[in-house]
């Protein structure tokens, strides 16, 4: 790979002034493995703040900042990124603010099997205008989200793909619109945690995403999203503790596209909260085993999941059995709907040491003895292993249930505690 202009460019752990723009660097120290003190500026399209490149390269950027503006050309590869690690690099920033105006700029990029460490830094990408010759598309080069995600915007603040893997320690992630900490063409395995860090999308956009082969983990950060706190696709896994989301939308948006139907994305929620708009859990045609510990959860729809309208969706063929999803909360209090609307595949949800209240349409549904589930509205289900002490509806509620698997109640009609009704056949 080829980087035409870059301010600061490490090489198997040389500084290359052969590649470097002194001219874009002010104050400070640069050398093979260390920077201080610095601050990068440009106004150039596509040019690199630092570039880091070669196993050989282990480089620390401390106390310093990287401010850049105009489009970049393709943040798959990082040109244009503010920091950049390359090709089997570790790039550790300290206390480091990066600021990036324009399309497809990201703040950091780490790929080929490289190393990203993040310490007490502010990292920004504020996006830009489109060009107007624009042509949308899907891959390399696309300067805004793929429609099928539902979300606008302009640039990824953080991107880890290729094999890579990035860790970010009590920072602040912000990004304007599309993504803040973006994941991509993993290649096999890419790895992205975040711990005590503040995340944020502005305008619109999610705040996380794992796609394939990607595994995100979050632990005591503070989420505040204009849309998704993550998006999910194919086999994946995201595991948040001890985290607060306020989400525009979805907590989760898992989905599939152009997959294999035996893909399963794995999501693990324990402590924390969860605020959101629309469901918590909102999957479109997606395989997914969801378990929530613990968490306080504010939402009108805990889950929904639906047929994905993308063109791309992964169709699952007429006979075929999926995994489908699978919900399970524990030690929860639980508010809200949980709505099956995906034809292809089935939704199983077990309560254990919970309550829930809302309605439930057309999912299977087991309650442990610990468990109560206390319906709101009239609701048909898939009865599985539950007593009827743990089912509940007030006067004037009907749940049609069908005799699940694991259901050892007898058919019949029968008067709930509050004077509901379910119906059991």
């Amino acid at each position: 790979m080829t980087i035409s202009v870059a301010a600061i460019y490490i090489e198997d752990g040389e500084y290359s002034s052969a590649k470097s723009t002194p001219s874009t660097v002010s104050g400070g120290v640069v050398g093979n493995a260390l920077a201080q003190n610095v601050t990068i500026s440009s106004d150039e399209e596509s040019f690199n703040g630092l570039y880091v490149t070669g196993a050989d390269s282990s480089y620390t950027f401390l106390n310093s900042e990287i401010d850049l503006s105009g489009n970049g050309s393709n943040d798959f590869d990082g040109t244009g990124a503010g920091a950049m690690a390359y090709d089997g690099a570790t790039l550790v920033l300290r206390n480091v603010d990066i600021t990036t105006n324009g399309c497809i700029r990201s703040a950091v990029t780490v790929t080929e099997s490289s190393t990203l460490k993040v310490y007490d830094s502010v990292l920004t990408a504020n996006g830009g205008t489109l060009p107007s010759d624009y042509v949308t598309k899907i891959g390399p080069g696309m300067m805004e989200p793929p429609s099928g995600l539902g979300i606008s915007g302009t640039c990824r603040c953080c991107l880890t793909m290729g094999n890579s893997s990035s860790y970010f320690y009590d920072s602040t992630i912000t990004a304007n619109g599309w993504g803040a900490l973006s994941t991509d063409s993993a290649a096999g395995y890419v790895y992205m945690e975040a711990n005590n860090c503040k995340v944020r999308t502005v305008e619109d956009g999610y705040c996380a995403y794992a796609d394939n082969g990607c595994h995100d983990v979050f632990n005591s950060c503070e989420i505040d999203s204009a849309a998704m706190a993550i998006i999910m696709a194919g086999v994946c896994s995201a595991v948040y503790t001890n985290t607060d989301a306020t989400c525009g939308t979805y907590f989760a948006m898992i989905h599939n596209v152009m997959g294999q139907t035996s893909e399963i994305a794995s999501l693990t929620v324990t402590g924390g909260t969860i605020e959101t708009e629309k469901a918590s859990f909102y999957v479109k045609s997606a395989n997914t085993d969801i378990i929530v510990n613990g968490t306080e959860i504010t939402s009108d729809t805990l889950l929904q999941t639906i047929i994905n309208s993308d063109t791309n969706r992964t169709v699952v063929p007429a006979g075929e059995v999926v995994h489908g999803v699978h919900a399970t909360f524990k030690n929860t209090t639980l508010n809200g709907a949980i709505l099956h609307e995906d034809t292809e595949r089935t939704t199983t949800v077990s309560l254990v040491s919970s309550t829930l209240k809302g309605e439930i349409q057309d999912a299977i549904i087991s309650i442990d003895s610990d468990s109560k589930w206390t319906a709101t509205a009239n609701s048909v289900v898939t009865l599985g292993s539950a007593s009827l002490s743990c089912i509940d509806a007030a006067s004037g509620i009907t749940i049609t249930a069908a005799i699940g698997t694991d259901c050892t109640l007898s058919s019949g009609t029968y008067t709930l505690a509050s004077g509901g009704t379910l119906v059991l056949s």
